[in-house]
């Protein structure tokens, strides 16, 4: 059997407890939160890209990609859907006519997009398509002998479009444009374990660099938002890479730190990523609803740090005891490392 890198299963619990964490209503003004939630999505796509296999036929990859990514982003849309019709009819008194209960349907079959005809039925499920997007397009270029320098290009490309789509705002709630921004992080990662680098560890340089790269991060975030204050909006869009960039590996030069801490409830977290990805929203909502109704909460729920922190631990910890039935539509551990 393949060893087990279990700096990666670090990363990956780490992350998607974060995206719990940053799915909270909190204060914009608390800097490491605004720090996170733009820079913690980059470790799944490194990690994504690493894990990616260079080998396997048309029809093994798409029956991979069907168990482990389709599958379950239907399944998981499909198990909200019921909550969103029990939210709609608590908020309005009745239940949706026909358009009102197709517009998430829509927008799940749409990536999880919106606009005046759909809406997101389980947004934080657009991360699936765009794995299996960038798994996709590698596969194609695989089969030419220009394999990165077709990814070179597209990466570029992808950055281009993503700038200009900010600066012009020519389509800003369009679900591929997230998907742009993120496609070179994929592709680094790919890179990485095609050469099998960032595999063996050093405490001393590993806390170094870990140290180092989430320093920079919050130098280059601070510039970035300092940028868009000053309208200097071209800055502001070049940065945001640098700050990804430092982030991504002072995360996964700190998990690396943990690489020989062995741990089952980590592994098992790691594996079911889906699972906390897919289930976490409407856990959220109804947290939401429940504070709300115990503390007589007028206006809008804003957490502090301190309260979200446990909030999101024991979300994660509810969907951690779910029963195999709930947390994945088949019973595959090895569906974990797809993503």
């Amino acid at each position: 059997m393949k060893e087990r890198l279990i700096w990666i299963d670090w990363a990956k619990t780490l992350a998607v407890c974060c995206v719990v964490f940053c799915h909270l209503p909190q204060s914009q003004d608390w800097f490491y939160y605004r720090f996170l939630q733009a820079n913690i999505i980059t470790t799944f796509f490194f990690i994504s890209g690493y894990l990616k296999k260079d080998h396997g036929s048309d029809k093994a990859n798409w029956k991979k990609y069907w168990n482990c990514l389709i599958l379950p982003y239907l399944f998981y849309n499909a198990i909200v859907y019921p909550y969103w019709l029990v939210k709609f009819y608590m908020f309005n008194g009745s239940m949706p006519d026909l358009f009102q209960a197709m517009r998430p349907i829509f927008g799940a079959l749409l990536f999880e997009h919106e606009n005046a005809f759909c809406e997101p039925l389980n947004g934080p499920l657009w991360y699936i398509p765009a794995i299996l997007l960038m798994h996709i397009i590698i596969d194609l270029c695989r089969k030419t002998r220009h394999l990165h320098q077709i990814m070179i290009s597209l990466c570029v490309l992808s950055i281009i479009l993503y700038a200009a789509n900010k600066y012009y705002y020519f389509a800003p709630n369009l679900t591929p444009m997230g998907i742009l921004r993120r496609l070179p992080y994929y592709y680094i990662g790919y890179a990485f374990g095609q050469r099998q680098l960032f595999r063996n560890s050093n405490i001393h340089r590993d806390l170094i660099s870990s140290i180092a790269c989430l320093c920079l991060s919050i130098l280059f975030f601070h510039w970035h938002l300092q940028a868009f204050r000053a309208g200097e909006y071209i800055l502001h869009i070049a940065l945001f890479y640098p700050s990804n960039i430092g982030f991504l590996f002072g995360v996964l030069y700190g998990c690396k730190l943990l690489n020989n801490c062995k741990s089952q409830i980590i592994i098992n977290l790691s594996i079911g990523t889906l699972a906390v990805i897919g289930l976490h929203a409407p856990l959220i909502s109804l947290a939401n609803q429940i504070t709300v109704y115990l503390f007589n909460i007028e206006g809008t729920l804003c957490y502090t740090w301190y309260e979200a922190l446990p909030l999101a631990i024991l979300i994660v910890a509810v969907i951690y005891s779910l029963p195999d039935c709930l947390q994945s539509p088949r019973n595959d551990r090895s569906c974990g490392r797809c993503v």
